[in-house]
């Protein structure tokens, strides 16, 4: 609760501070959402339902359904296209193994003279075959008629319906866009097979397809924007994370050579379709991990090479994929009976101001983690272990047919943590320059105006009689210390190399090893008129060379050679008597220590190495005075 309550504090800044921080989060996820809501992130969302997809685990359910496969080396022992009378042969030679329901996905649209009438004869005797039809094309050239024979009620449309990018995720159930309800072959063969058990398979049961269902904006739910009329279809999300077990196959020259195990017929739904890349029975998915096209495309390859070999090539087949409708109508057929039995199948999602919600939370989560780290580095990496945690939990919910948008989310995140890292970071980069100006600022005048004043104050304390001579030219030289703080300001900080002014004329080059400038600063402090220097007797020449082998900062150089400085100068002003002066610099156990005067400059100086400054008086022996602070060489 406490880090809730200081990352909370830490949003809530001052009106100036939240508009420059949270301002460009909040646009950015603004942003985001305006995006989803154009549509703009429901290509990258199917493809990321069909990625989760392709990696379910196969589910363990009863087989109710076997693929008669209609392949190549099929047509060369029946002939292309495959006659009427085989077709008549292979629903006589079905029926004998007693399936509870036949379809025949093989569309009639060249005629066929020979066998027509056998075939006829077979529909209209078998009661329990349903034939295809496609019907639902605004091009009269692309429909397909049913086979004569079988009556309206077992003729079923196998029309499918492609996403933007081509690929099939849907399947129209039923419609009435020609006035006249129509239903799909897979909606067919499902209540034949469910009326054997007694279950009725009602429109309550099927799973309805709505316009903004998951990663969806404003798709065609019922077929208006496709016809341009009131249709009224009633669509279906193919759910593939529960469908990726492949069907059992049987090919056609099996049933003919009478080569079928009667396992695979008895009391199932047998569909018979084609097994070849013909254009009107063919899709393109990238939701199923193995398809009968791939397995082919499989087989073609192990023919050719085997081993090592043939397992990268295997790797390397790709992740989309031609699948036949046969199959399709397979995996919709299961979907519908597991709705129908109760099961749930069907992917459900939020409602969609729901989704804008979540998007929106990620969005401030990635607020709140910049804000939280204050680094970009961190941040990204925190925003990297959120989106890993984020895809997990959408295939998780995926396992348990329930769609969450990842896309826009994770793009919210991003965008509003990495724009709100690096606005946090300006800021504070901002902050540091100022306080950076404030300090040398204070240094400036504490080491110089400041320093004349006390000493104008001191000279007028010991002698009341003190000439105005004297007085105005201290006061002169007071006010040439005041004005030269702006031009060694500018100075020191516009300047190409880091510097130390330390007087009007002399500055020091920061870059140069430290006990080069500790050695100036002591000389130069050193030769100025101070008081407390006039009855020094002996100098001891302090040693510096021992820190040259630990590395320090710009700064750290700053602070060091500013507390020597400010520690010599007190024992000029106001060591009164004072006969010996030593500075003292060592290492002892891994921490240096430097003993002189000084202190709100070395409780900076402190601070800034992890050290830190004692003080204490020594009377009648003086003040003593050490800053300490650990050695960077010591790991």
């Amino acid at each position: 609760m406490r880090r809730i309550i200081q990352l909370a504090n830490r949003l809530v800044r001052p009106q100036a501070m939240t508009r420059e921080l949270v301002v460009p989060g909040l646009l950015m996820i603004v942003l985001v959402c305006l995006l989803r809501f154009g549509g703009f992130w429901q290509t990258q969302e199917w493809m990321l339902l069909d990625g989760f997809s392709r990696y379910c685990a196969h589910r363990e359910m009863p087989r109710r359904i076997t693929l008669i496969t209609v392949d190549e080396d099929d047509y060369q022992t029946t002939g292309f296209p495959i006659s009427s009378d085989v077709l008549a042969q292979t629903l006589t030679t079905l029926q004998a193994y007693q399936p509870r329901v036949i379809g025949l996905d093989i569309f009639r649209d060249l005629p066929q003279e020979q066998g027509e009438d056998m075939l006829q004869k077979v529909l209209a005797a078998m009661s329990n075959v349903v034939v295809a039809e496609v019907s639902l094309s605004e091009e009269p050239m692309m429909n397909v008629e049913a086979p004569v024979g079988a009556s309206p009620e077992r003729v079923g449309f196998a029309d499918g319906v492609v996403d933007a990018d081509g690929k099939v995720r849907r399947m129209v159930l039923f419609t009435e866009r020609t006035g006249v309800r129509k239903e799909s072959l897979a909606l067919i063969l499902a209540r034949a097979y469910l009326e054997v058990d007694n279950v009725d398979v009602n429109e309550t049961m099927l799973p309805r397809f709505d316009a903004y269902l998951g990663g969806y904006v404003r798709a065609d739910a019922t077929g208006e924007k496709e016809t341009g009329k009131n249709a009224l279809d009633h669509q279906m999300l193919m759910n593939f994370c529960l469908l990726q077990r492949p069907a059992e196959t049987v090919s056609l020259r099996s049933v003919l050579q009478g080569q079928v195990d009667t396992k695979k017929i008895r009391d199932r739904i047998v569909l018979i379709g084609k097994a070849s890349t013909s254009p009107k029975d063919s899709f393109i998915t990238s939701a199923v991990s193995q398809t009968f096209y791939s397995s082919q495309v499989s087989g073609q390859v192990s023919r050719q090479v085997s081993g090592q070999v043939y397992g990268q090539i295997s790797a390397q087949l790709p992740a989309t994929k031609i699948i036949y409708g046969v199959e399709v109508h397979g995996h919709a057929i299961e979907q519908i009976i597991d709705a129908a039995l109760g099961q749930r199948s069907a992917l459900t999602s939020w409602p969609e101001l729901i989704e804008y919600c979540w998007s929106a939370i990620g969005g401030l989560l990635g607020m709140g983690a910049s804000v939280r780290f204050q680094s970009p580095l961190k941040s990204a990496v925190v925003l990297m272990v959120v989106t890993l945690l984020l895809s997990w939990l959408g295939y998780y919910l995926l396992i348990r047919s329930f769609w969450l948008p990842v896309v826009p989310t994770a793009l919210a995140l991003w965008s509003a943590g990495l724009i709100t890292a690096f606005f946090d970071r300006d800021m504070r980069f901002e902050l540091v320059q100022r306080r950076a100006t404030i300090e040398r600022t204070y240094e400036a005048v504490h080491n110089g105006p400041l320093q004349r004043l006390a000493e104008i104050s001191r000279g007028v304390k010991r002698s009341p009689r003190f000439s105005n001579d004297t007085l105005l030219a201290q006061l002169q030289l007071l006010n040439e210390d005041m004005r030269n703080i702006f031009e060694r300001l500018r100075l020191d900080t516009f300047t190409r190399e880091d510097s130390l002014y330390l007087s009007d004329t002399v500055y020091l080059r920061l870059r140069e090893p430290l006990s080069d400038l500790l050695y100036q600063v002591y000389e130069h402090t050193l030769s100025q008129s101070l008081p407390g220097f006039e009855k020094i007797k002996l100098f001891v020449t302090p040693v510096f060379e021992g820190l040259e082998q630990d590395a320090f900062s710009i700064e750290e150089k700053r602070g060091l050679c500013l507390f020597l400085q400010e520690a010599l100068s007190n024992v000029g002003k106001h060591a009164m008597g004072a006969t010996r002066l030593d500075v003292i610099c060592t290492l002892e156990q891994h921490c240096y220590r430097l003993d002189k005067q000084g202190t709100r400059q070395a409780r900076a100086i402190a601070r800034q190495l992890n050290g830190r400054f004692y003080r204490v008086s020594r009377q009648p022996r003086g003040i003593f005075c050490e800053l300490s602070w650990p050695s960077k060489s010591v790991v």
